[in-house]
């Protein structure tokens, strides 16, 4: 049987979480794949999965196929799993949400003057971590 879903995403997930989120569905016999845009990934893949939710940013969309007998049951771990990841977001006070907002404008403006290698890694971040 083959089950999909589509979930709207706060933000990319850490590579803690997504780690978590891989043991997680180790335990189900059923295939799982999560698709963001072009990019396709083994759900039981920590590679594959890192190359999916490292990217994903506020309001992504991702789809989730899972075939197999627990198809239906992955899908609904799945669901729970993200809505707890999300309500367990770090919450910040005033001084660490101006800190954080300092550090991202201070990146931002200074990126012209990086080399490529340095300006990717800092791209990379601020599309992981912005609000």
């Amino acid at each position: 049987m083959e089950q999909t879903a589509v979930f709207s995403l706060f933000k990319g997930l850490s590579v803690q979480k997504v780690m978590e989120l891989v043991h997680h569905l180790e335990r189900y016999d059923s295939d799982v794949f999560f698709e963001k845009k072009q990019t396709s990934a083994n759900g039981k893949s920590m590679l594959g999965m890192m190359s999916v939710f490292t990217t994903i940013r506020i309001g992504d969309k991702v789809h989730v196929r899972a075939r197999g007998t627990d198809a239906s049951t992955l899908i609904s771990s799945v669901h729970s799993f993200l809505e707890d990841a999300e309500a367990a977001e770090e919450t910040f006070g005033y001084w660490e949400e101006e800190g954080m907002e300092t550090v991202e404008k201070a990146m931002t403006a200074s990126l012209h003057n990086w080399t490529p290698e340095v300006r990717n890694v800092a791209k990379s971040y601020l599309k992981t971590t912005r609000h």
